[in-house]
């Protein structure tokens, strides 16, 4: 039976966007142990105590000389009996037996990043490292009912993923993609709140063995709460947790699903292709899919890993066992294989599942960056413009240019389409593009060239104007001169520049 004691929590108050933090008691139960009596849990509740999660460590870092929690975990957290998740003020005395137990090492090595199990420095990308821990931790613990799935259960495991991805000190360095910046970062991310009123079978599963999963793919071979637990009656839990740990064939095929899911977010989310070989190659003996991409994930570290026939076969047969072809994750991964392969060697297999992948809804919701849509549709223009499909390569250019911000790709963008559309005889539209590149991006000398290109290659016109065009590009960009391209050009029209006098003879 559940029993609830007395805790210190921090109560944290806004005001006028500011956030002001005291001391409040309250009766409640350590998630940790709110998790441990109810295996399954209505999917809204479980949603419902991540958002608060999230919602009390952002404000606690909004108060005054809060850089970072310092325990972020589920046994420093309590699900009050106002039914909500409060944070416990652990710096009030008669909390300190608690503190101490959550120095223990079997907390540490499972809420603490890596390298800083000891608390020598405690920053803010320890506290978003241990969302990830305790995320992952709760969707282990207990079922979710109805079952987390879909667009939901993706973005889930992104955030995850994500937050594992810290580094010490890092919101003082450079930036990454792959890492978060601060707690409102993982709330703008989380699924939205939805209400839903569906009617589920409930499932028990185990807890310990899922936390068992969570130690293998977290940490290795290090064991999730093996050597000491935070309760002082762990060595009962832990005969429990064998028992059960021993039963139903249906909480292994859970474990594995999982840990393939956490695998395919390594290939696909953070292009960590070493750790998803490792995950993969984990399920190797009895899943033959598992087997497929642990070779495939070793060809994406190192394209030299195989031989292109052998890909290619690779290939083959992975697309005959995938489970589910309206999965868009199997399409995605499979065509990144396949760009591993020569210039023109896969452009049928590019294209049909570029195209495929762009009938499939669900995996655009989870691409709110569009950098998956980017990635494809380059594939497919690249793949298009070796078929020799001009107009098709076109298409999905233009698409990306609409999506794209970085200045280099852009500079890129435009000048395929400048020579697509040239190659298709659309002379005005080649001209319309170059100038648009050029006065989008002034300083760059891959357009500035092809313009000058362009009008040495147009006989009807002037070659004084082609020189005069070339002495007023060298005067802004002198480095010009210098490009092989130019140099090229240069001989091709009989181009001569002394000084800031220029002349083309042909």
């Amino acid at each position: 039976m559940e029993h609830q004691t007395e805790y210190d929590i921090l109560k944290l108050v806004e005001n006028q966007g500011r956030c002001y933090v005291s001391s409040d008691c309250m009766p409640g139960m350590l998630l940790a142990t709110c998790l441990k009596y109810r295996p399954s849990l209505p999917r809204d509740q479980l949603l419902a105590w991540m958002r608060q999660i999230l919602q009390e460590l952002e404000k606690f870092h909004r108060c005054r000389g809060n850089p970072c929690y310092q325990y972020v975990n589920p046994y420093s957290m309590v699900v009050g009996d106002d039914g909500k998740i409060h944070l416990l003020d652990l710096s009030s005395a008669g909390q300190q037996d608690l503190r101490k137990k959550l120095q223990r090492r079997s907390i540490r090595e499972s809420f603490l990043m890596p390298d800083n199990q000891h608390c020598q420095r405690m920053s803010l990308a320890d506290d978003i490292y241990g969302i990830g821990r305790t995320f992952q931790y709760m969707l282990a613990a207990v079922e979710a009912v109805p079952p987390i799935k879909g667009n939901t259960k993706r973005k889930l495991q992104k955030i995850i993923f994500r937050c594992l991805c810290q580094t010490p000190g890092q919101e003082t360095g450079g930036r990454s993609k792959k890492q978060y910046h601060s707690v409102h970062e993982i709330s703008e991310q989380f699924p939205k709140d939805r209400q839903e009123h569906k009617k589920t079978k409930k499932v028990i599963v185990a807890a310990a063995a899922a936390l068992a999963l969570l130690a293998v793919i977290a940490a290795g071979k290090r064991t999730f709460f093996s050597q000491e637990t935070i309760s002082d009656d762990a060595e009962t839990e832990n005969a429990g947790a064998r028992e059960r740990i021993s039963a139903p064939e249906k909480d292994r095929d859970r474990e594995d699903s999982l840990k393939f899911d956490m695998a395919m977010l390594y290939f696909l989310e953070l292009e960590d292709y070493g750790e998803s070989r490792r995950l993969f190659r984990e399920m190797a003996g009895s899943d033959l899919l598992a087997a497929d991409y642990e070779k495939l994930s070793a060809c994406m570290e190192d394209a030299d890993h195989m031989e292109e026939s052998q890909i290619k076969s690779l290939l083959a047969g992975m697309q005959e066992r995938i489970p589910d072809r309206s999965d868009y994750r199997y399409c995605l991964s499979i065509l990144r294989g396949y760009s591993l392969l020569g210039k023109g060697s896969a452009n049928e297999e590019i294209i049909r599942l570029g195209t495929q992948l762009f009938s499939l809804q669900d995996w655009t919701e989870s691409d709110s960056d569009h950098e998956k849509e980017k990635e494809v549709r380059w594939m497919l223009a690249e793949a298009f413009e070796t078929a020799e499909d001009p107009e098709q390569a076109v298409e999905q250019y233009g698409s990306i240019l609409e999506l794209e911000e970085d200045e280099g790709i852009r500079e890129q963008i435009y000048s395929r389409l400048t020579a697509l559309h040239g190659e298709m005889g659309d002379t005005a539209s080649a001209w319309e593009l170059c100038r648009q590149g050029l006065e989008e991006l002034p300083d760059s000398r891959l357009l500035r060239i092809q313009y000058i290109r362009m009008q040495c290659a147009n006989p009807e016109t002037d070659r004084q104007i082609c020189a005069q065009t070339i002495q007023e590009f060298l005067q802004e960009i002198p480095e010009i001169a210098e490009e092989p391209e130019f140099i090229k050009l240069k001989e091709e029209y009989e181009i001569k520049v002394e000084g800031e006098e220029v002349w083309v003879g042909k």
